[in-house]
């Protein structure tokens, strides 16, 4: 080989590893560009929900409603019908309580021919 042709592979190889490190600083920039995008999207989203969040939990000021008065007149001695609501809603949630559970889970294990080691694949000679 003379001067020529070794000069010229030589400058082919480093052609080559010129374009290896231009692609991989593309690659790496493109990844960090790509994250950064992402990112920003995330966090803008993330504030927009927090937006509407905070306009749903908004507490909203009620307005007192004017309270009628009964109009029936009650009898010595009876109940007003709000009163007797309010002491039945009271006994209601005061008895309507779960059920006592014993927290002991209770599974038998059935032989079916699903998991009968009779029927399984791999059978061990002992």
């Amino acid at each position: 080989m003379n001067l020529l042709q070794i000069s010229l592979l030589l400058a082919h190889e480093d052609w080559v590893y010129t374009k290896g490190w231009i692609v991989t600083i593309a690659g790496f920039l493109i990844v960090i560009i790509a994250l950064f995008i992402l990112s920003t999207i995330f966090r803008g989203v993330a504030a927009y929900f927090k937006k509407q969040d905070a306009k749903k939990n908004e507490v909203k000021e009620i307005k007192p409603v004017a309270t009628v008065k009964p109009t029936v007149k009650l009898a010595e001695g009876e109940i007003a019908p709000e009163v007797l609501t309010a002491i039945g809603m009271a006994l209601y949630l005061s008895t309507n309580l779960h059920d006592e559970e014993s927290n002991v889970i209770t599974i038998e294990r059935r032989v079916t021919s699903w998991n009968d080691k009779n029927y399984g694949v791999r059978h061990w000679k002992r």
